[in-house]
């Protein structure tokens, strides 16, 4: 290969010793060429070679699933790097590759493209979202839009009770093993279905009061005449954020579902909530799931996921801190907006508003 395909370095600079992933094998095809990919030092690309002689390959697929023991994400390829705090990939979990290694180790994606280090012995194959190298048109974002849709994907149990039977229309807590959520409903409900505004927090201390940001949204509920429903995550942030997972968004799954079965809720009328990175979480969950959640209302939105194009758009009404020094007009807000609107997603009913006030990080 020319030099010039190593990015400007001299024929000195070029990589010495090509080492080879430790990957369990495949079947091959019975084509005459054979495709195969070596993996090199991060510092330097990824070339991949065709010779007929070539041995069989070492695939590393774009989706791999953790093994019998949880995982624990570093920033380097290297045991003695840095954790990435709170990233720990559970058995079983699936995880998206970069389609980088480094010796033993390979790069893990997150929700938000952040990227962590893992052994790759830690991991077996998963078999879905094909492999680095196999030709795949747009393969990498495929699996991207593929593992993200199910990350974020909320169902709406059927055939519930008539509302006559379900349980008498008062607040109360919701407790699933470590998860918890509060409903606050109207003190004197108007008669018929009650709408539902799912509200999340962002990143938050381990130590924080929940029951005092949940109380916040009570007066709301009798003001509006609506159901309101608080869900807290159980690491310092949700864990689609931090490790591209889903747990978190069961119990919310689980929370929605239950709040329906207790209260007359009008399924028409679920609208979403978010501040910081409870608004990317939320955005994120309004377009892959805009039949469920017809409008989303998020301040300080870091970034979201739109893996489900539809015709169905929901309402946005985004709101920033002409202060804010995390989220900046320039800097996040204003190209948010303008992503929403390349993308399609923005309709003659959304609102961007961009306000003079300082971002409060006690509602963060």
């Amino acid at each position: 290969m020319n030099p010039a395909a190593w990015h400007g370095q001299r024929p000195s600079q070029m990589p010495m010793p090509v080492r080879v992933s430790h990957f369990p094998q495949v079947p091959q095809s019975t084509s005459a060429v054979t495709h195969y990919r070596v993996v090199r030092p991060a510092a330097y690309p990824v070339r991949t070679a065709a010779p007929a002689h070539a041995s069989p390959p070492t695939r590393l697929w774009r989706m791999l699933r953790v093994g019998a023991a949880a995982v624990q994400v570093m920033e380097e390829p290297s045991m003695q790097s840095k954790r990435l705090p709170w990233v720990v990939q559970q058995p079983g979990d699936v995880v998206l590759t970069s389609g980088r290694t480094h010796g033993d180790w390979v790069e893990l994606l997150f929700a938000h493209l952040r990227k962590g280090w893992a052994p790759l012995s830690s991991f077996v194959p998963h078999g879905l979202g094909g492999y680095h190298g196999d030709g795949l048109y747009d393969g990498a974002n495929r699996a991207i839009r593929q593992h993200q849709s199910e990350m974020q994907h909320i169902h709406l149990e059927p055939n519930l009770p008539e509302p006559a039977l379900r349980a008498p229309s008062k607040s109360f807590h919701l407790q699933k093993e470590a998860w918890q959520a509060y409903v606050w409903l109207p003190e004197l409900a108007s008669p018929g279905p009650l709408p539902l505004l799912v509200a999340f927090h962002g990143s938050r201390p381990m130590d924080w009061d929940f029951l005092s940001f949940a109380e916040r949204w009570q007066k709301d509920a009798s003001a509006y005449q609506i159901a309101v429903l608080v869900p807290e995550s159980v690491g310092p942030t949700w864990d689609y954020l931090l490790t591209c997972q889903r747990r978190d968004m069961d119990f919310i799954e689980y929370a929605i579902n239950q709040t329906r079965c207790q209260v007359s809720i009008d399924d028409q009328q679920i609208a979403i909530m978010g501040m910081s990175d409870g608004a990317s979480l939320a955005m994120s969950m309004a377009l892959r799931n805009p039949g469920i959640f017809r409008t989303a209302l998020v301040q300080a939105t870091g970034f979201f996921h739109d893996t489900a194009p539809d015709t169905l758009k929901p309402r946005v009404y985004m709101e920033y801190g002409t202060e804010d020094k995390l989220f900046g007009p320039d800097t996040v807000a204003r190209p948010t907006r303008d992503r929403l609107r390349d993308l399609g997603r923005l309709g003659d009913r959304n609102r961007f508003f961009v306000s003079a006030f300082k971002w409060c990080e006690s509602l963060c």
